[in-house]
């Protein structure tokens, strides 16, 4: 995933891919499938077009893309982290996906010429970046003119517990403030008025954005606790050299707030929202 334009950020990234790649290999779940599915329908894409993933980490979304485009069509799965570039070319190699390239892309400034693509697809990547208004300037740039835009992102710190617990309960241990707002992040725009106004300053046309209600699903609080600090590529940057009693404190306090919002009949289900947007290039 797209984090940071600084190597500090690409290396959180690039630490957590291993993981992404080996939960990539078992069948998704919960919020981020029906974000990805949400996507994929909306984006309507045919046999035979070509297709930009950005920030697409283990490729997932760039997977189902390739599929839906056929052999007659092509996918470019791309990512800031070259750690994840790399797992996810291994997977589509394994998987002998013909119609699927991988390349280490800033997507604030694509090395694409203009007009290249049909569809640009985007899960969860946006958000991170220092600078989305240039990110989704370059992806419009890159579309052909009437190509499709589509993205999601986390909806409001509000309505993800799932992760807003254990970022509050690090918050609280070291004493750091809140972020400010705008500043890159899951729920930095979680705020569909910010999205459309962005989408609508980088030239975009017939922009519509959606709210998604759904859920994250984990075996466990503890399953949940261990994957969320295995795939947050900079929360495992903070707390990973951490000496143990006081990852320990960050992870009871934690785990003592999640049942006031998870339920747990059958492992931990979290509310959860997400925010999808598509639009078209002008032209």
């Amino acid at each position: 995933m797209n984090g940071s334009d600084s190597p500090q950020g690409k290396d959180h990234w690039g630490g957590a891919a291993e993981h992404w790649a080996q939960a990539a290999e078992k069948d998704e779940v919960g919020a981020a499938a029906d974000a990805a599915r949400w996507m994929l329908q909306t984006a309507e894409l045919q046999p035979g077009e070509r297709v930009l993933e950005v920030a697409g980490g283990a490729g997932r979304v760039g997977l189902q893309a390739a599929e839906a485009v056929g052999p007659d069509g092509s996918v470019l799965c791309s990512d800031y982290s070259e750690e994840m570039v790399k797992v996810a070319r291994e997977r589509f190699e394994r998987l002998e996906v013909p119609n699927i390239e991988t390349r280490a892309l800033d997507a604030q400034g694509l090395d694409l010429g203009d007009g290249e693509f049909d569809a640009v697809l985007c899960r969860f990547g946006y958000m991170l970046m220092p600078d989305p208004q240039q990110a989704l300037r370059e992806s419009a740039r890159v579309l052909r003119p009437g190509g499709r835009l589509v993205l999601a992102v986390w909806g409001t710190a509000a309505d993800n517990p799932w992760l807003t617990i254990i970022l509050d309960a690090v918050r609280s241990h070291l004493g750091a403030p809140e972020p400010e707002p705008g500043a890159p992040g899951p729920f930095s725009l979680g705020d569909p008025s910010r999205l459309r106004d962005l989408l609508d300053r980088a030239g975009l046309v017939e922009v519509e954005v959606e709210t998604v209600p759904t859920r994250q699903l984990y075996d466990s609080l503890d399953a949940w606790w261990e994957k969320i600090l295995n795939v947050g590529g900079p929360l495992q940057a903070i707390l990973g050299p951490m000496p143990e009693g006081e990852r320990n404190e960050i992870r009871d306090a934690a785990l003592a707030r999640a049942p006031q919002v998870a339920a747990l009949e059958d492992g931990a289900a979290f509310p959860a929202s997400v925010v999808g947007a598509r639009a078209r290039a002008a032209g």
